[in-house]
C-alpha cells in the first residue's frame, strides 16, 4: 500500500498490472533518510535495474517542502523513468528554490524518460525545467487500469458523493442540496470514501460534515470495493480527480465539484468541460434541473486506449534499455516483454 489516497493507490495497481508480468516489483517510497543508513539505502536501490516514478501532483511549483520520496537522489544511482507525473498549477506563483531542486533532479543523466499526465504539465516542465530528454504527455495512467465489474443498481438509482478533506463544512452545502433534490425524486444517496489507511480514516471523519439523513456510507480498505461502489452509481458528484476518472471509466455520468486545474483538464478531455463546477455555487443545481447528463463513454474509451498504449510502450522502453545496458543477458530473454494487450479489458 502507498499513501492511502485512492488515486495514488490506483497508480500502484496500474504499474503492477502492466509491469508484473515481466518484472519483479519493489515499492521504493519510504527509503531511510538518516545518514548512518545511507549504505543500506544505496544497496537497496542498487538491487534494482530501473526506477519508475510517477503519479499525482508530485511537482508543486509554489510549495517549498518537497517530499523526499519524489526527488530522492538515491534513485539516480539507477536508470529512472518518470511516468505520468502532474504539475499542480492551481496558483500562478513559482518558487525559484522549488524549480532549482526539481531541475537538479530531472536534468540528471540518470533520468532516461519523462512523461506527464496532461499537456499543461508537460508544457510547464519544458518551459521551467528544460530536461535533457524529451517530455511527452498522455491521459492519466489510471485510465489504463482494468476495473472490477460493477452492476448498475436494481430499483432506485444511486447518486454517489465523493468528498475531499475540507476545513469548513460550507463547501458541502451544495452536495447536501443536490442530495435532497435527487432523494425527493426517489434516488438513493451514497457517500463513497475515496481513500484507505490513515488517508481514508481522515476523509471518513471529515465526511461527517456532510449531513444528509439516511445516506449510505461506503468506507472500505478494499480498492476494488471503492471502485465497484462508484461503478454501481447512476450519477457521481465528486470532489476528487480519480473518483471522477473511475466513475467516467464505468460509463457513469460524472460531475466534478472541485474544479482544480487537473479536474478541468480531464473533463475537457472527455468533452464535458461544462461538468466541472465550483463547490460553492448553484451551477451544480442548474445542471441537475436540466436533467442528468449523458456519459461521454466513447471519449473516455479513447483516453483509456491511449493510456494503455502508453503503458505498453513504456514497458517496451524499459525492457529494451535493460537489454542494451546488459548485453550478456540478451540471448537469454525475449526481445519483447510479456505485456497485456491494450484492448484486453474492454
Amino acid at each position: 500500500m502507498g499513501r492511502g489516497n485512492y488515486g495514488d493507490e490506483l497508480y500502484i495497481k496500474n504499474y503492477e498490472y502492466w509491469f508484473s508480468p515481466w518484472a519483479r516489483l519493489f515499492f521504493m517510497a519510504g527509503l531511510p533518510r538518516q545518514p548512518y543508513l545511507s549504505a543500506l539505502r544505496n544497496e537497496y536501490v542498487d538491487m534494482m535495474d530501473a526506477i519508475v516514478m510517477g503519479g499525482g501532483d508530485l511537482l508543486c511549483p509554489y510549495r517549498e517542502a518537497i517530499d523526499r520520496d519524489f526527488i530522492n537522489p538515491a534513485y539516480l544511482r539507477r536508470p529512472v523513468y518518470v511516468a505520468g507525473i502532474g504539475v499542480e498549477r492551481n496558483r500562478p506563483d513559482i518558487s525559484d528554490s522549488v524549480v532549482q531542486r526539481w531541475s537538479d533532479f530531472l536534468r540528471h543523466e540518470s533520468i532516461h524518460f519523462i512523461s506527464n499526465r496532461d499537456r499543461g504539465s508537460a508544457d510547464w516542465l519544458r518551459e521551467h525545467i528544460r530536461p535533457h530528454v524529451p517530455v511527452s504527455d498522455h491521459p492519466d495512467l489510471v485510465l489504463a487500469l482494468p476495473l472490477p465489474k460493477a452492476k448498475p443498481p436494481e430499483g432506485k438509482p444511486i447518486v454517489g458523493l465523493v468528498t475531499r478533506h475540507i476545513k469548513h463544512s460550507k463547501e458541502y452545502r451544495i452536495l447536501e442540496k443536490a442530495s435532497a433534490y435527487l432523494a425527493d425524486k426517489g434516488w438513493r444517496v451514497r457517500h463513497v470514501i475515496g481513500g484507505v489507511g490513515p488517508h481514508g480514516a481522515k476523509d471518513f471523519e471529515n465526511a461527517k460534515l456532510l449531513e444528509f439523513p439516511g445516506k449510505e456510507v461506503v468506507y472500505t480498505e478494499d480498492l476494488d470495493g471503492i471502485s465497484r461502489a462508484l461503478g454501481e452509481c447512476s450519477l457521481v458528484l465528486s470532489m476528487k480527480l480519480h473518483t471522477t476518472i473511475v466513475a467516467a471509466m464505468y460509463g457513469v455520468p460524472t460531475i466534478s465539484v472541485n474544479p482544480v486545474v487537473k479536474a478541468r483538464a480531464f473533463m475537457a478531455a472527455i468533452g464535458r468541460r461544462d461538468l466541472a463546477v465550483p463547490s460553492m455555487s448553484d451551477a451544480l443545481m442548474d445542471i441537475l434541473h436540466a436533467g442528468i447528463p449523458a456519459s461521454p463513454l466513447d471519449e473516455v474509451n479513447k483516453l483509456k486506449h491511449e493510456a494503455a498504449v502508453f503503458m505498453g510502450d513504456l514497458s517496451r522502453r524499459i525492457w529494451s534499455d535493460f537489454i542494451r545496458y546488459n548485453p550478456t543477458v540478451a540471448r537469454h530473454v525475449s526481445a519483447e516483454p510479456a505485456i497485456p494487450s491494450p484492448l484486453a479489458f474492454y
